[in-house]
This record gives structure tokens, sequence and C-alpha cells, in this order.
């Protein structure tokens, strides 16, 4: 159990986002079904090198969202840890218009789709409400913080699911959401200091962000995630 100065209990959330996939297919299509999409070649190596990355760090918890590319990440993440993997649908990622193909949507919206979220009524490509999305990772987040079991928790997640506990971590709610970037299979860690007697919340710190083991500096990483989608579908008008 880490302490802080003065008193409290501080627990850690190491936070990672799935490893590499494809949501366009070599025809320069979305995939049918977004959900059910596995790791690349590249996503199970970019987990092994994470594994290899945190092998000396503890973790007495793991969590995953249940959709298979966190499943197969925290496989590798977690190789040197014997943990029971658990799994909270809650933290599944953010869902768009399953039918937004239909809708003619303008690539320009694809590729800034997050610009909105702390809109009210904002939703999602024409699906899940960003609010609503926030509501329920949000209440998942206050589930695990309420189990005392743990101390340093492994949650491997999705990028949209990230950004909202990043936002709720700093503060900045969805008006943060297009501003945190999530490479594939990076690490975030936060400190959360909790009462030592009443279990309430005192602090929140933000140790790391986006942490990648392939390219810590960044060197090679231009794009986001949906500016890389509206890209290769780009790539298919062309």
């Amino acid at each position: 159990m880490r302490t802080a100065f003065d008193g409290s209990h501080r627990r850690r959330i190491h936070l990672f986002r799935h490893g590499d996939v494809s949501y366009v297919d070599d025809q320069g299509n979305r995939v049918a079904d977004s959900r059910a999409v596995p790791l690349t070649e590249w996503g199970n190596e970019q987990a092994r090198q994470m594994g290899d990355f945190v092998k000396e760090l503890s973790f007495d918890k793991a969590v995953v969202s249940g959709l298979p590319r966190t499943v197969q990440t925290a496989a590798g993440v977690l190789a040197h840890h014997p943990l029971e993997v658990e799994t909270m649908p809650a933290f599944e990622e953010i869902q768009a218009n399953p039918k937004r193909e239909a809708m003619n949507q303008p690539l320009i919206d694809v590729a800034y789709a997050f610009a909105r979220a702390h809109e009210p009524g904002a939703r999602y490509s024409g699906g899940e409400a960003f609010a609503d999305f926030e509501t329920r990772v949000l209440s998942g987040l206050n589930q695990l913080l309420a189990d005392k079991t743990w101390n340093d928790l492994a949650l491997v997640a999705h990028g949209g699911v990230n950004k909202v506990i990043l936002g709720w971590a700093a503060g900045a709610g969805l008006k943060g959401f297009q501003s945190m970037d999530q490479n594939t299979c990076c690490l975030n860690i936060i400190d959360v200091d909790t009462h030592p007697e009443t279990g309430d919340h005192v602090r929140t710190l933000i140790r790391g962000v986006n942490i990648t083991t392939y390219d810590p500096a960044k060197k090679d990483v231009h794009l986001t995630a949906l500016e890389m989608i509206a890209t290769r579908l780009q790539a298919k008008k062309d």
C-alpha cells in the first residue's frame, strides 16, 4: 500500500489501450463488425513489447472490456503476470451507428468525429451519445475504485474509454476528449488517493500518458486513429 504525505491511500491504475487493429479491410471498406476485429500481427507484437516493458511492475487485479482486441492485448501485456483477467463491459468502446455507411458520412466528419464530444446531445457518428458513454465508463471506474482489494490495477480498454478516464483524472471531462491522443498499445499511469478511513476520493495524479514502447518520442506518429481510418477510406475513393 502506497501512502501519500497526508496519509491517504494511494492506488495506481495502469491504463492500456489495445494493440493495433484494422477497421478497414484490404478493399478499403469498413469492417462489418468493429466489435469483433482481432489484433493484427503488429498489434500482437506491440502487446508482447509492452509485456516486456511492464514485467517488473506489480499488478494485483486485471480487467478488460471483453472485446477480442482487449482480451488479446491483455494476454501479451500480462504475459509475465499470472493473473485471472476479469471482464467489465462498461469499458467497451463507444458505439457508432452501424448504418453509418448508408449515411454517406463525409470523411472530414470521420476524421474529427470527437471534435464536438462535449456539446449537449453530441453523438459519435450518429450512434452512442458521448454523455451516455462517459456515464457508462465512469460508472465502471467507480465500481473498480469501490473495490478495496487491489492496489495496482491493469485495465486494458479502448481509445475512447481511455479518453474519458483521462478527462476525469484531469478534471476536463468531455472537453478534453479530442485532445488526448491514444496510440495503439499505449500505457497511461494514474494514481488515485482515498481517505484511509472513509474511502472518500481525495485527489488524482496523472503520472504518464500515451506511453508506447515502439515510438516513445512519437517521431513517426502524425495522424490520429480516426484520421488514419479516414485516410484509408479516402484511398478507396481515389
